[in-house]
C-alpha cells in the first residue's frame, strides 16, 4: 500500500452533524403522514437528499410525484437550518491538522449543498486541496463518481487514496472508486460499516491515518 492522499467525507466524520440531518428529515417526513425510525435516514447518509426522500419511499413500497419530493426536501432543508448546531469531531481536526502539516494532499467529498459545506470549511484551520459537494455531481453515493472526481483532480491511482467514511453508503462509493476505505464509528456501530477494509473508534483516527501512509 503507497497511500498518498487523503479523503474525508464531511458530516459525521468532520463534524457532528448527523443527528441534526436525521431529526430534520423525521420531522419533514412526520409533517407529510410518515413516520420512520432514525435508522431509516442513518442507512441513508451521504445520498442526495431529493433521493433519500425517493428511495424511503421506494423501500416502504410507496408511489409519489416529484412535488411531494420537493415539499419534503424543502421542508427538510428549512428545519435543518433553523435548529441545527454542530460541533467539530475533535479527532478528526487533529487528524487534518497533522495531514496538513506534512503537506499530505486532503480532500472532501460530501453530499452536503456547497452554501453548508463552505460554512463548515470556513472554519477549520486546515485548507483543503479539493471539494466535492452534492452541487458537483449527477450521482450522488453510493455512486463512485463524487470519489472519482476528486481523484480526478491528481495524477494517483485510486489504490493510493484513503477515504475516511462513517456510513455504508459512502463506504460504497469509495470502495467501488478504488480507494481504500477506513470507517469510523461516529453514527453507526461496527456491524454496518463490515464493506470497509478497517473499522476503528474515533479516538484511533490519528495513529491509523498516518500508520497507513507511513508518517
Amino acid at each position: 500500500m503507497n497511500i498518498k492522499a487523503v479523503c474525508f467525507d464531511m458530516d459525521g466524520v468532520i463534524v457532528d452533524t448527523m443527528r441534526h440531518h436525521v431529526e430534520a428529515w423525521r420531522h419533514a417526513f412526520n409533517e407529510n403522514g410518515y413516520e420512520h425510525e432514525e435508522l431509516v435516514f442513518y442507512l441513508r447518509e451521504g445520498m442526495p437528499g431529493k433521493n433519500t426522500i425517493r428511495d424511503v419511499f421506494e423501500h416502504f413500497n410507496i408511489v409519489i410525484n416529484e412535488e411531494k419530493v420537493e415539499d419534503i426536501y424543502v421542508q427538510k432543508r428549512n428545519y435543518f437550518k433553523k435548529h441545527a448546531q454542530y460541533e467539530y469531531i475533535e479527532e478528526t481536526v487533529s487528524t487534518l491538522k497533522a495531514l496538513s502539516k506534512k503537506q499530505i494532499p486532503i480532500a472532501v467529498v460530501t453530499g452536503s449543498r456547497k452554501e453548508f459545506v463552505s460554512e463548515v470549511l470556513s472554519r477549520l484551520p486546515v485548507t483543503f486541496d479539493i471539494i466535492v459537494t452534492g452541487d458537483d455531481v449527477k450521482e450522488g453515493k453510493p455512486s463512485p463518481e463524487p470519489y472519482l472526481l476528486a481523484m480526478g483532480r491528481y495524477s494517483f491511482k485510486p489504490s493510493e487514496w484513503l477515504v475516511i467514511e462513517n456510513a455504508p453508503l459512502g463506504i460504497q462509493s469509495a470502495k467501488e472508486a478504488g480507494a481504500y476505505c477506513l470507517a469510523v464509528e461516529t453514527t453507526l456501530d461496527a456491524k454496518y460499516l463490515r464493506e470497509a477494509d478497517q473499522i476503528i473508534r474515533p479516538k484511533d483516527l490519528l495513529h491509523n491515518v498516518m500508520n497507513l501512509i507511513k508518517l
